[in-house]
Formats: structure tokens, C-alpha cells, sequence
């Protein structure tokens, strides 16, 4: 049997892995094509524009944000904000980076076909859903990434006992820092590896560096969101977090995820118990311990140990942390040093129900958020369309973007030369929702004012339980007794995000506001029998 070079098993084996790398960055991106803003991404885009060191090192929820907001403004500046493309590219990318981080740490000890699926698994986490499509989410991705380089990094240099791979470590560390709180919980795990280790002689700067420019910006800007007041609740918290870590790598219910916990506790027991274990082997493991900490004492309140974004770190912790102590037990066989095929080939099978069962949910998170940018989009159609009329002061929506208020958005719109709006004319075309939220806006232009001159009022008629009014009209109402009335343009009234408004006995003036869409208003009266129609 000829075998082939080793060059050709290489370059084979690059080719593999490149095409799995295309196939996965190609499908997410057709999952989350529609996709917008969203939420907390509108911080970025509002208030930190302008390059500046009050921009790059505020604190976003107590967490040091400097890389991804200056990722923020570089593609702010290229892309504007009519491309969400690019952010939702520069996520799948980061995203992809930190699979191939967890899969290069694998490999090390078992080898390519692991480490390959262990990138494929990762790479099609249906559980991660929220960091993979949402743009903002590079911060907490690229937090993880360099924590997992930096470990990759610390590994190496003691292999090949290499000065330049403990500094790049170390630079790896403090981007981690410089990108999410969850750095943190990275400079613990590994000032503890090189603190605490046989060479500390040669590591122990490796976490001083970043410890120290992370505690001189909190000095300066940091803020806290932990309580020691929750501490009670931090074991639940994290029990949750572990489950529903286990649960969503499957795609199950999180009874199932604690059953999975559970067996794997008793499986890391068994080396424990013989010492086999080492700092080095459970560092996946603490650091997910300690992020989980972290989280339970800063957002007990919340509640929320199932987030997606949360799953995500957990998972990857999960994956890596107990292929590093499955090294471990095979490692004390002497007759096994790596695993078997049968072992690989239940390694494979794993990962292939993990991406089955959690595939749903992918599915259905690209969904929600891309509903949830086209609500938002349509609304800002209207703020474009009423930039003048509109408060600047008021939440573009107070449920789906309430930190997004109309004067500073405007502002970015004509600093960046670009709006994230839909086409106005496609608002009538446009989801339910999107409407609703369009509707909801719109409602904050039309105030009935009270006119004091009976005289005004010649002709009474008696109205319908409708009024159609065309855009730029103006109606006179005579309000016989209290009543209701709604009004609703793009979406039925029944259904109005506003409801219905009271108004008393009087003499009112509706103006209705003119733009470029032709779609008439409609003003839905509670009791018509009590409102005469002015004939002016």
C-alpha cells in the first residue's frame, strides 16, 4: 500500500478543513441575511463615534469595550449603516476564530479528526444563536477568542520553551480584557496556571501585564455590577448555566442538560480521585466556573443563566474542558496514548445528534432577531420621514430600541451619511410587527388640539366608526361626550401598539401629517354616535 507524503496528508487535511470553514461561514450568513441593528448595538452606533479615549474605554454594562467599539467605528466608516452585511460578516468571523481556537487546543491531544469536529460542532452551536448573528456580540466572542489564544499561546511556549509565545500570550490576555468583562474570568484561570506552576520563574509576568491595564481603566472608568448581596444565589446561578450549557449543546430540554452534567462530574470524579488530574487539565473547567460566578453576582436580578450568549461560553468550556480531561485519563494507560477509533468515531456520532438536535434553534434565533431589525428598520423609515416633527427626545421604541431616541440617531444618520430605515414605500409591504412599530411612532404626530370658536363647526355631521384621512388633510370634530378614538395607518387598529386614547367633550382639530407614502390614516372612533364631523 503506498502511503501518501506527509506534505500531501497536510495539505489534504488544510483543504478539509478550509472547505468546512467556507460551507459553515457561507450557511450562517444565509441564515442571518435580513438581519439589522439591534438592541445595545444602537449604543455604539449613537455615542461612540468619534475616535476618542472617553469612546473606546467608557464602560458598556461595566464591561471594558475598547476593540469592539473601535471595530464598531471602522466599519461605521466603511459600510455606514446601510450594510449590516459587513457587522453580520465581522460576527460569523469572530465566531469561526473562536472554533478554530477550541479546535486547535484539541487537536493538540487527539488529534485532527477531533479537532475538525470539534470546529464543525462549535461552528453550528444552535444554542449560541444570539452571539453568531447579533454584530454586537464580537465583544464577548473576542473576549473568549484571546483567552482561548492566549492559553493555546501558554501552551506552546512551555512545549517549545519560547519566550515570544509567553509575550504573545499575554498580549493575547489583555485584548481578551479589552474586549468583554469575560476577560476576567480568563486572567484568573491563567494567572493561576502561571502562578502556581513548576516554571512560574518563567510565566509569572504573563498575567501581570493585562491584570494591571485592566485595573488602572477601572480605576479611571470602571463601574461594578456585582453584589455580594446575590451571593446566595450564585450556586443555583451557576447549576442553571451548567445545565442549560449541556442542554443547549444538544438542543434539549435542561432536565436532560442536568443529567449530562451530572454524568459528567462523576466522570472528571474518577481521575480526580486517582490525582491524575492537573491545574492545566481543568482550566476550561474553572474558567467556566468562574465566568459563571461572575454572571450569578452581577445579574441574579435578571435572572436570565439561559441566555444564548451565555450558553455559548459555557458550551465551549464544556467541549474543551472534558476533552482535556478524557487526555488526561487516556494519558495514564500506557498501552493508549490518543484514542481509539471506535472512540473517535462516538466522538463524531456525538457531535453530529449536538448539531442535529440544536439546529432549530439556529434556525429560529436568525429569525427572531431579523424580526426584531425589521421592526426597528420600518420605524426609523418614519423618523426619516418626520425627522422634523418628531421629539428628539423620544425612544424610537420603547420595547424593541429603548436606549435609540430620535435626536441622536438623526445625528449619526448625517454624521455617517447613511440611515439603517427601510424604503418608505415598502412599510405597507412590511411584517405585521414592523407596521405596529410604525404605527406606534406615527401616533406621537397626531394630537387632537382643542379649537375654542364654535363659529368653526358650520355643518355637523354624524360620523362613522372610521374615518378615512388622506396624508396632509385636516379634520374638525365636534366631541358631543367623552369617548375613544385610535389611530392606525399601516397595521389594523385592533392591534395598535397604542390602543385607544380618551378624549372629552370639545371642539378638536386633527392634522394629519403629509409624507411621500400615499397610504391613507385611519381614525377609529369608540362610540361614533357621540363625534359630529365639521364641514369646514
Amino acid at each position: 500500500m503506498i502511503e501518501m507524503p506527509r506534505s500531501s496528508k497536510f495539505y489534504a487535511k488544510l483543504l478539509v478543513s478550509s472547505s468546512c470553514a467556507l460551507v459553515i461561514a457561507m450557511y450562517l450568513m444565509y441564515l442571518g441575511r435580513g438581519n439589522n441593528f439591534f438592541f445595545d448595538e444602537w449604543m455604539f452606533v449613537v455615542s461612540r463615534r468619534g475616535l476618542s479615549a472617553h469612546a473606546l474605554l467608557s464602560p458598556h454594562n461595566g464591561h471594558l469595550s475598547a476593540l469592539p467599539v473601535f471595530a464598531f467605528m471602522v466599519l461605521l466608516k466603511f459600510f455606514g449603516l446601510n450594510h449590516y452585511e459587513a457587522f453580520r460578516f465581522a460576527a460569523v468571523i469572530v465566531h469561526l476564530s473562536v472554533a478554530l481556537m477550541a479546535s486547535l487546543l484539541v487537536r493538540r491531544n487527539h488529534g485532527w479528526l477531533i479537532g475538525t469536529t470539534v470546529f464543525v460542532v462549535i461552528g453550528l452551536m444552535g444554542a449560541g444563536w444570539q452571539n453568531i448573528f447579533w454584530g454586537f456580540q464580537i465583544g464577548f466572542m473576542g473576549s473568549l477568542f484571546f483567552f482561548l489564544l492566549s492559553l493555546y499561546l501558554l501552551d506552546k511556549g512551555r512545549t517549545q520553551n519560547g519566550s515570544l509565545s509567553f509575550l504573545l500570550s499575554s498580549i493575547s490576555l489583555a485584548c481578551s480584557l479589552l474586549c468583554a468583562g469575560l476577560g476576567v474570568a480568563g486572567l484568573a484561570v491563567i494567572a493561576l496556571l502561571c502562578l502556581f506552576s513548576a516554571d512560574r520563574q518563567r510565566t509569572w509576568w504573563i498575567p501581570v501585564g493585562p491584570a494591571v491595564m485592566y485595573a488602572i481603566w477601572y480605576l479611571k472608568y470602571g463601574t461594578s455590577q456585582a453584589k455580594l448581596s446575590a451571593l446566595h444565589g450564585v450556586p443555583l446561578y451557576a447549576s442553571e448555566s451548567a445545565s442549560g450549557s449541556a442542554a443547549g449543546f444538544f438542543g434539549v430540554d435542561q432536565m436532560w442538560g442536568a443529567l449530562v452534567v451530572g454524568a459528567l462530574f462523576f466522570f472528571c470524579a474518577q481521575p480526580a480521585i486517582r490525582q491524575r488530574l492537573t491545574m492545566r487539565s481543568i482550566a476550561l473547567i474553572a474558567f467556566a466556573i468562574v465566568f459563571w460566578t461572575m454572571v450569578g453576582l452581577s445579574r441574579t436580578a435578571v435572572w436570565e443563566p439561559n441566555a444564548s450568549r451565555y450558553l455559548y461560553v459555557g458550551i465551549v468550556a464544556l467541549v474543551v474542558g472534558v476533552l482535556d480531561i478524557i487526555f488526561v485519563s487516556e494519558a495514564a494507560i500506557p498501552l493508549s496514548l490518543s484514542l481509539s477509533l471506535s472512540q473517535k468515531a462516538g466522538a463524531v456520532l456525538v457531535a453530529f445528534l449536538a448539531v442535529w438536535g440544536s439546529h432549530a434553534s439556529l434556525v429560529q434565533g436568525a429569525q427572531w432577531l431579523k424580526i426584531e431589525g425589521d421592526i426597528v428598520s420600518a420605524e426609523l423609515a418614519v423618523v426619516m420621514m418626520h425627522r422634523e416633527s418628531l421629539d428628539p427626545l423620544i425612544a424610537v421604541d420603547p420595547a424593541h430600541a429603548p436606549m435609540l431616541t430620535v435626536g441622536p440617531y438623526l445625528a449619526a444618520v448625517d454624521d455617517l451619511g447613511s440611515s439603517a430605515a427601510i424604503d418608505p414605500q415598502d412599510l405597507p409591504t412590511a411584517s405585521e410587527q414592523a407596521r405596529l412599530g410604525a404605527d406606534l411612532l406615527l401616533n406621537s404626530l397626531v394630537k387632537p388640539q382643542t379649537m375654542f370658536d364654535p363659529a368653526l363647526c358650520k355643518v355637523d355631521n354624524q360620523a362613522g366608526s372610521q374615518i378615512q384621512l388622506m396624508p396632509g388633510s385636516t379634520l374638525l370634530v365636534k366631541i358631543l361626550q367623552g369617548t375613544a378614538y385610535g389611530i392606525s395607518r399601516f397595521a389594523p387598529q385592533e392591534v395598535s401598539r397604542a390602543g385607544m386614547q380618551s378624549i372629552e367633550a370639545g371642539l378638536y382639530e386633527i392634522d394629519i401629517p403629509d409624507d411621500v407614502v400615499e397610504v391613507p390614516w385611519t381614525l377609529t372612533l369608540e362610540n361614533s354616535a357621540d363625534v359630529r364631523i365639521c364641514d369646514m
